[in-house]
């Protein structure tokens, strides 16, 4: 082949034009890729101006310029510039061209006379660059931590993001490191290999920065090859999971203890049933002896016994978020004033107690009685892990909690809050107590040293009251709580007027009474018959309903249990409403989730008596309805709860 036609299919493979311009007679030649280049026919005439007609407009005045430089007889006569051009089809494109401009002198000095010179597309090349310079950018300003390893796991790339996780200032230090450094296998080889097999692997690990803090971390490493299949590089991200691990945690608690809720508070409803028969039987048996009767003696007893089983279900149903509150405005400080002789009774002389009240705490709202019961049980609870004797501490400040914390909490909201911390210095709990703490009947007492539901009443207590609780603990170095309990812009009401004297010798009345346990049932029909009223008693609210009008008697009271099955007791008290208008309604339920949202009591305006109840507390409340009745007095009784 000669050369001349080696030549030629150079110029053709390498998409590389040709021309040749004669100054003197301006007679331009493009060879036919320059053409097919620019987007001409294959005759049609070249000019200078034609030429650069097809220059970008970013790219004019520079090519006008080089071109003034590369005709200057003082230059060199080299023109060499890369630049856009819109083809004739206005389709953009890059081009390289140089050329070398030959003059010639004489009397009237020198002039330029031929350019000779090429032109090569680099569109492509140009395009590759392009793409190439926007991933480079794209993936060092991402916020996600990204590093390119070839083949062998080393990093060839580690973007600023990635640097910043670890703790490194600089990303040179990254590159040339193994990815295994950081993702610890113990064989880097087969690891490789899994990634080439399954194109992406995902694994999660506690990792260390170079400032030896610890995080959870993740890893997804994707494979990139080649046509042939063979590894040719490894996409790797790393995203610090921790907050992410922390908001699942804290999901599956509030899951488990949720279920743990329920379930308690449904044995403690049920159990309220049998209580309410229970106490009530024993009352009525005690009425029938006579003092000093030693059976009278054994029912005592037997009655206390039921108090403190009753005493367990409010427990069960405070840490469920299901016991009756009345929230009210607290001066913290105060209530712990007010607490601190019995708890200094409660955890004897070898325990020294500190209070430490803070300065201008804002009001809380919080229902007494349960603020006091949770300041008694982390008392309690203090005292027991300090049995050789110890500091108990309780502090009150004011605190904020801002979006920062907010985020890594999301059970609370961002707000001014009373800070009350319960702090001991003594045996502190072990991992696996910490984890299951507030759970019922979780304890880590010995027998008969407690029953497990002290600290799940303060759990429950305190979101009831949409507070927050957390722990701190160290083995043999103490534990600290503390209670975030949001502060409030409400003010003390006024001191209520004194509550009426209840007549003791009401009137006579006809009750009607609708409960579904037979136990309970018979035991409020026959305390209210006792009492001197007349009394209806049905097993369920479509019995009530059916004998209506067939009643001899109106009734003027309906003293009715709310979860019944079929209908509810709100159902029931509306439509015998509709039928008897002005007759009272005495709601009866054993835990106030039920009559709060469940079964439609959402007003405050009710009559309501919690299970389980004595022969006694039925029957003044019976009397406090109807002689407010007679008054024509409404009560309002404000009840909360958390569903």
């Amino acid at each position: 082949m000669a050369d001349d036609e080696r030549l030629r299919q150079a110029i053709r493979v390498g998409n590389i034009g040709i021309f040749d311009h004669d100054h003197e007679t301006d007679e331009i030649y493009w060879s036919l890729e320059l053409r097919r280049i620019y987007g001409w026919d294959d005759d049609e005439p070249a000019t200078l101006g034609k030429i650069i007609s097809h220059v970008h407009p970013a790219d004019f005045g520079s090519v006008v310029a080089a071109v003034g430089k590369a005709h200057d007889p003082s230059g060199d006569g080299t023109f060499d510039i890369e630049h856009r051009i819109n083809d004739r089809g206005n389709r953009l494109r890059w081009v390289q061209t140089r050329s070398h401009t030959e003059f010639r002198s004489d009397s009237n000095g020198a002039r330029p006379v031929r350019t000779i010179g090429a032109v090569q597309d680099v569109t492509e090349r140009r395009v590759a660059e392009e793409r190439l310079r926007v991933l480079d950018t794209v993936l060092s300003s991402s916020t996600r931590a990204i590093a390119i390893a070839d083949a062998a796991g080393k990093f060839t790339f580690a973007n600023a993001s990635l640097c910043r996780l670890w703790g490194y200032a600089d990303g040179e230090v990254l590159l040339g490191r193994s990815l295994f450094e950081f993702w610890k296998v113990p064989d880097p080889e087969k690891a490789l290999s899994d990634i080439l097999r399954d194109r992406i692997q995902t694994v999660e690990l506690t990792a260390s920065r170079v400032d030896g803090t610890t995080f959870d971390l993740g890893i997804t490493a994707e494979a990139v090859c080649d046509a042939k299949g063979a590894l040719t590089q490894v996409l790797v991200s790393f995203r610090d999971d921790t907050y992410r691990k922390s908001l699942e945690t804290q999901l599956l608690q509030a899951q488990k203890m949720e279920s743990v809720g329920r379930l308690a508070g449904g044995v403690a409803h049920d159990f309220n049933n049998l209580l309410t028969v229970i106490g009530g039987g024993l009352e009525m048996a005690m009425a029938e002896l006579p003092d000093g009767d030693l059976g009278r003696e054994y029912l005592i007893g037997a009655a206390e016994a039921a108090q403190s089983a009753a005493s367990l279900t409010r427990q069960l149903l405070a840490f469920s978020r299901k016991e009756i509150i009345a929230p009210k405005v607290l001066d913290l400080n105060q209530v712990i004033f007010r607490v601190e002789k019995m708890i200094l009774r409660l955890i004897g002389e070898d325990i020294h107690l500190e209070t430490l009240p803070g300065a201008n705490l804002p009001p809380i709202l919080f229902d007494p009685g349960q603020m006091e019961q949770i300041i008694l049980n982390l008392a309690v609870n203090a005292r027991d892990a300090m049995p050789g004797g110890g500091r108990l501490t309780i502090e009150t400040s004011r605190i904020y909690l801002d979006d920062e914390y907010t985020q890594r909490h999301v059970d609370v909201r961002a707000g001014s809050y009373v800070l009350l911390s319960v702090s001991d210095n003594g045996s502190g709990l072990t991992a696996d107590a910490h984890a299951h703490l507030f759970e019922p009947f979780f304890t880590t007492k010995g027998p008969g040293r407690g029953t497990g539901l002290g600290l799940a009443m303060v759990y429950g207590a305190v979101q009831q009251n949409n507070g927050r609780i957390e722990v701190t603990s160290e083995l043999n170095q103490g534990t600290t709580f503390k209670i975030y309990l949001r502060a409030t812009t409400e003010t003390s009401p006024a001191p209520p007027d004194p509550e009426p004297v209840v007549n003791p010798l009401a009137r006579r009345a006809t009750v009607m009474v609708v409960e579904d346990d037979p136990g309970v049932r018979a035991f409020a029909a026959d305390v209210i018959t006792r009492a001197g009223h007349d009394v209806q008693s049905f097993p369920n609210a479509e019995a009530a309903l059916a004998a209506v009008s067939s009643l001899r008697a109106v009734p003027e009271l309906l003293v009715t249990d709310v979860v019944m099955p079929g209908v509810s007791g709100t159902q029931l008290a509306a439509r015998i409403s509709a039928i008897l208008p002005g007759i009272r309604v005495l709601y009866v339920s054993g835990y106030t989730h039920d009559v709060m949202v469940n079964h439609g009591v959402k007003n405050d305006d009710i009559e309501f008596l919690a299970k389980p109840y004595s022969g006694e507390q039925l029957v003044r409340r019976i009397r406090e309805v109807l002689d407010r009745a007679d008054s024509g007095e409404v009560r309002v009784e404000t009840f909360r709860t958390q569903p």
